[in-house]
């Protein structure tokens, strides 16, 4: 069997190279590196990266030998730049993250309608909150992205007896939605929701595209979740949405730069949660035995999973 050559770069990388080598994977030299400084000696004979992607993007230019990247995130922004090389196969990791992603959106959801941080913040001025509860039971859910994420978020919303709306490039029938809409629907998508959830990837049709005529078509009472890419959401018109009263309230993981700057407005806007982008973090646990299926594939030449699209950015 030919001989393979893998360098891990990740702050992780030690616990990533013991899941590894517990596989015991045929004719593989295994090396590591928390940074690009601890790794750059062995790239140059490196043919596999197994990476997070903004290590991986530095890395490229000192890989000449390079084949497969295996990246350690569901999101691959970094590698995506114009100017990058794209002459090796790229795979992302799916299936890891939706049930942790459900989690998360359900949890902000009963936070809402069980009004938790009004009846803390009550707590804390010893006021007895006899506010009624609201329920998720009939409300309207509407999610953009229809991926594994999406799809998980949907099957948890139903459990709760929510109404599912579906927003995607090309889905016009699935099970775990109840209305789908395709491009050229959004507003038609969002209006009446009561919880708007994205997860849709960054790629050029997606930047912006929560924008002010997006967020005027929605109801006042309608709250954004935000798990997917900071760039799909126009933040000033979202500022502008919030402090006006436009809609209810916003939960954001993600955002254009991170960290979030200390001087942008979203730190005080209102009814707005910040989460810093800690939604759903790469367990080495569970993301390396995608890496170690994929690695069977590649010394046997057939197609990985999860490869991801150059053109499409995901």
């Amino acid at each position: 069997m030919k001989s393979n050559k893998l360098i891990i770069l990740s702050r992780d990388a030690d616990l990533y190279l013991e899941l590894i080598r517990q596989a015991k994977l045929p004719g593989l030299t295994i090396e590591t590196g928390r940074n690009l400084n601890q790794g750059r000696s062995h790239l140059g004979a490196c043919d596999i990266i197994f990476g997070t992607p903004a290590l991986v993007q530095q890395a490229l230019p000192h890989a000449p030998r390079l084949k497969w990247v295996q990246s350690m995130w569901a999101g691959v922004t970094p590698l995506m730049e114009a100017d990058l090389r794209q002459d090796y196969i790229l795979t992302g990791v799916k299936g890891v993250f939706g049930p942790v992603m459900a989690e998360y959106v359900i949890c902000h959801l009963l936070m809402h309608e069980r009004r938790s941080l009004d009846r803390f913040q009550n707590q804390l001025k010893r006021q007895w909150d006899k506010t009624p509860p609201g329920t998720l039971q009939g409300k309207r859910i509407g999610i953009m992205g229809l991926g594994s994420i999406g799809l998980a978020i949907a099957g948890a919303a139903r459990f709760f007896g929510m109404h599912t709306r579906g927003y995607s490039r090309s889905r016009s029938r699935c099970e775990e939605i109840d209305q789908c809409f395709l491009p050229g629907q959004l507003v038609a998508f969002v209006q009446g929701l009561d919880y708007l959830v994205c997860v849709l990837p960054d790629t050029p049709e997606t930047r912006g595209l929560i924008d002010a005529t997006v967020l005027g078509a929605m109801a006042e009472t309608a709250v954004i979740i935000n798990v997917g890419r900071g760039n799909v959401v126009d933040e000033p018109a979202l500022v502008h949405a919030l402090e006006r009263g436009d809609i209810a309230g916003a939960v954001l993981d993600v955002f254009h730069e991170e960290p979030l700057p200390l001087a942008h407005p979203l730190w005080v806007t209102p009814n707005t949660i910040i989460t810093s982008h800690t939604a759903a973090v790469s367990f080495p646990e569970l993301i390396a035995p995608i890496f170690i299926d994929n690695y069977h594939r590649f010394v046997t030449e057939k197609s990985l999973n999860h490869r991801i699209d150059f053109n499409q950015g995901y």
